[in-house]
């Protein structure tokens, strides 16, 4: 059963959730990547969620800030995500924000 991690980074936090299949197994809410001073935080978090469920993870990275993940060394000068024998980085694009659309804001025409 493959392990899924999601790495989410804005200014305010980094949000980490692992999934072992279908079942959540761990959810982080953590300091956001630019306040992290130890360039090996990341990878060795990755590592030692590797070495836990005994396999291999597939993380997504979120592309907000490309340069923190260079910094983290999850992806390459170009951008493509790193590959080890403890984890695979994908890195994606973020999910554009739903925002509730106020039905009564609306005015009707005819």
């Amino acid at each position: 059963m493959e392990t899924w991690v999601e790495l989410n980074s804005t200014s305010r936090r980094t949000r980490v959730v692992a999934r072992l299949g279908e079942t959540v197994v761990l959810r982080a809410s953590l300091p956001p990547l630019a306040a992290v001073r130890h360039s090996r935080a990341v990878t060795t978090l990755l590592e030692a969620l590797s070495l836990w469920t005994d396999g291999r993870l597939c993380v997504a990275r979120s592309a907000a800030t490309l340069e923190d993940c260079f910094r983290f060394e999850l992806t390459d000068e170009l951008g493509v995500g790193a590959r080890s024998v403890y984890y695979a980085v994908e890195v994606v694009k973020r999910a554009p924000l739903r925002r509730r659309l106020d039905v009564d804001a609306l005015e009707v025409t005819r």
